[in-house]
């Protein structure tokens, strides 16, 4: 009884006989034995069926043994196929010739059969050794690979997350980063609806339409209600089959959203659901990587629904600050309304068109509506003679009454964490500070010139001093719209930016409308700075 086939051998002998005893042993001891005549037909053949072994006679018409081994040694395909070679015991330089050409072992003419087993299972064992080795260290290479673009991957994707602002910007890069690293084809995003409990779908990508409209409809009851309740992590079968239940995410791996909230408390604000169209099978460092990206995009998530709860307290105490200045100055009755309202026609028209678009955001312009009404908040700190003096304040009283900016910078700064920078608020800060600074460099406090000057003052410069040329002060009459464009037209370039200015100009029609619509009926009004 012959053994099961142990590998291929390729018997290259021009001697014919000799040729079939070799084969005939090989075969009895569990070989696949192929043969060739001569050299030139043993390297066709070994290029053809790449053999695990070859068994080479060095003497032979046509090609020699030593120039078969160096052709095929040659050849990236044969190169690694281990030789034995046969020779005349006489002939101890052609052993030499055929080791130094490349073969492994050789056997002398005559050989014994023991010695010829034996030496082709040693080398044939040696072979699948290396073999296996190289394999497993091409498998190695792969899964390092593979590990580094993960890391890559995970470094970029937190490093992205932290600069994050809106929730959308978020699952953009969730789904990025889980197809990127684990090669997923299909991403569905469910985060918590407006009605705790509830799963909304925030993002599909991949998903087809039936699959899409199921989990849509089951994400609350089957898995992705699972792990939303339970905050464990699910792995399930094939795409496109349902388990048990009927569940059309049997297919996803399906991971929670998970997040420490302010109450040392773990909560789950969203689930992952990731599938692959090709295996629908997902490793241990897929699950992990899997969780690693949904545990980073619930941190920013949580931290955006921080910020954005932060954003608007911190505008309805700006709403509420600024008319502090209402009981102490009857001046700014409905003058902090006009200046929010100009401020941001202004930016308005300065995004759409000016060299600073690119810097005015809709949250700029958002901000700043907010902000302008802040900008005399320091006038809280002003003496109540000198703040409703009723006629022009004397030099004196006109330095103590510049100082009010500096009161605002002071009071506002202290709102602001440095480890946790509010724009709203810095923005206030600048206003506050800086609107009495002029273009050319001759304003106060600081005496900034230029772009010095936080463009966001530069913008309530403007609009503070429209409002006060065109407002009605108990030591003059208001004057026109048509004064205002004039005199702001000429300190262009000295009180104002210049580009500033032009925007003012196209838009300056709107400045007339909310002057006409917001005036003051019955105004009391103090001395200004």
């Amino acid at each position: 009884m012959t053994e099961q086939v142990r590998g291929s051998v390729l018997v290259v002998e021009d001697d014919a006989e000799l040729r079939f005893i070799l084969s005939a042993q090989l075969r009895a001891h569990g070989f696949d034995v192929l043969e060739a005549d001569d050299g030139q037909a043993g390297v066709d053949c070994a290029r053809e069926t790449l053999p695990d072994l070859i068994i080479m006679d060095l003497s032979m018409p046509r090609m020699d043994g030593i120039t078969a081994i160096e052709t095929l040694r040659a050849d990236g395909r044969t190169a690694e196929i281990p030789v034995i070679i046969l020779t005349a015991k006489s002939s101890s330089s052609d052993v030499v010739r055929g080791l130094n050409a490349g073969a492994q072992e050789y056997l002398h003419k005559p050989f014994d059969v023991a010695e010829l087993t034996a030496r082709v299972r040693t080398v044939h064992r040696l072979a699948m050794a290396r073999r296996r080795i190289d394999r497993l260290n091409t498998q190695l290479e792969a899964q390092v690979d593979q590990t580094a673009r993960r890391i890559q991957c995970l470094f970029e994707y937190m490093r992205d997350l932290n600069r994050a602002k809106t929730v959308e910007s978020v699952i953009d890069l969730l789904d990025g980063a889980a197809r990127q690293s684990t090669g997923s084809t299909q991403v569905a995003v469910f985060l918590v609806g407006s009605e705790r409990g509830q799963l909304r779908c925030a993002c599909h990508r991949g998903v087809d339409e039936p699959t899409l409209a199921a989990l849509k409809r089951e994400a609350a009851n089957l898995v992705a209600g699972h792990v939303f309740r339970e905050g464990a992590t699910l792995a399930s079968g094939a795409i496109g089959s349902r388990d048990s239940q009927g569940d059309p995410a049997s297919g996803f791996l399906t991971t929670p959203l998970m997040c420490m909230c302010a109450d040392d408390e773990v909560e789950v604000v969203g689930v992952l659901q990731v599938g692959d169209e090709t295996s629908g099978r997902f490793s241990d460092e897929d699950v992990e990587c899997l969780r690693s990206i949904a545990d980073g995009a619930a941190i920013a998530l949580e931290n955006i629904r921080r910020q954005m709860r932060l954003e608007q307290s911190v505008r309805v105490l700006l709403q509420t600050v600024g008319h502090l200045a209402e009981y102490r100055d009857e001046e700014t009755t409905r003058h902090l309304e006009r200046v929010a309202k100009t401020a941001n026609v202004l930016a308005l028209e300065l995004q759409q068109s000016s060299p600073y678009a690119a810097e005015i955001t809709s949250e700029f312009v958002e901000s700043i509506a907010l902000a302008a009404p802040l900008h005399d908040i320091g006038k809280v700190g002003i003496p109540d003679d000198i703040l409703t003096k009723p006629g022009k304040l004397s030099d004196e009283e006109y330095a103590v009454m510049k100082t009010h900016a500096d009161i605002g910078h002071r009071v506002l700064s202290r709102a602001i964490d440095p480890t946790r920078p509010v724009p709203l608020l810095q923005m206030c800060v600048d206003i506050a500070h800086c609107h009495h600074e002029r273009y050319d460099g001759t304003g106060y406090p600081q005496r900034l010139a230029g772009e010095q000057i936080p463009l966001a003052a530069r913008i309530v410069a403007l609009v503070d001093a429209y409002d006060a040329i065109t407002s009605k002060r108990r030591y003059k009459e208001p004057s026109s719209h048509e004064t205002a464009v004039e005199l702001i037209t000429a300190d262009s370039g000295k009180h104002f930016d210049p580009v500033i200015v032009e925007g003012f100009l196209r838009c300056q029609d709107q400045f007339d409308a909310i002057r006409s619509r917001y005036g003051e009926v019955d105004e009391l009004v103090g001395a200004g700075a």
